[in-house]
């Protein structure tokens, strides 16, 4: 894996890989719509695959893609690739939205996260063979962009993440290990009056 992407994707593989399967389903806040850990690497590996499928289809089709780019595609683009920066608070785009998965533990989830990444980035490889330093795909957001700026999005994507995922992963030890020691002691109460 290209090492931009390997230094901002090794971190959140690491800190999902020790987390129960109980724990990585926790919500931070109910009801407020957001992720747990599991959730917040299943919107990622979604990403991932969202760009190997567009890269692909350039791969297949043998063209570079025509740079039709907007105002706002270039403003959120400049943002984002230029300064590095992304938005809090903005919903992700229904595509990349983990609605449906099968629940893991940790390490299963690390594993598929970065297996997900080394498939994204075996596709951005042979783009860069290809097609050199032109664009090799389309960003719904961005616009059209070449090998090293979709390394650059993903990697400021994961740590756009990381302290979401710090968060969720220790509310979701607070809460679990609240609910074990409330059942521990309604379970010693229940002994000591029988």
């Amino acid at each position: 894996m290209h090492p931009i992407l390997k230094a901002a994707l090794e971190p959140l593989a690491a800190q999902i890989e020790p987390v129960s399967l109980e724990e990585a389903q926790v919500r931070p806040s109910p009801g407020h719509g957001r992720w747990c850990a599991q959730e917040i690497l299943e919107h990622l590996i979604l990403t991932y695959k969202l760009t190997s499928d567009s890269v692909s289809k350039q791969l297949k089709s043998g063209r570079v893609p025509k740079n039709k780019r907007g105002v706002l595609q270039s403003v959120l683009r400049m943002q984002t690739l230029g300064v590095g920066h992304m938005p809090n608070g903005v919903q992700a785009m229904k595509a990349v939205r983990p609605e449906e998965y099968t629940p893991e533990a940790g390490s299963a989830i690390a594993v598929r996260f970065m297996q997900s990444a080394e498939e994204m980035d075996t596709h951005l490889v042979a783009a860069r063979k290809k097609f050199g330093i032109q664009a090799c795909g389309e960003h719904p957001f961005f616009g059209v962009m070449r090998v090293d700026e979709w390394r650059r999005y993903h990697s400021i994507h994961a740590r756009h993440h990381a302290g979401q995922l710090e968060r969720a992963i220790r509310n979701a030890r607070t809460q679990v290990a609240g609910e074990r020691a409330a059942a521990a002691v309604e379970q010693a109460s229940s002994k000591a009056t029988t």
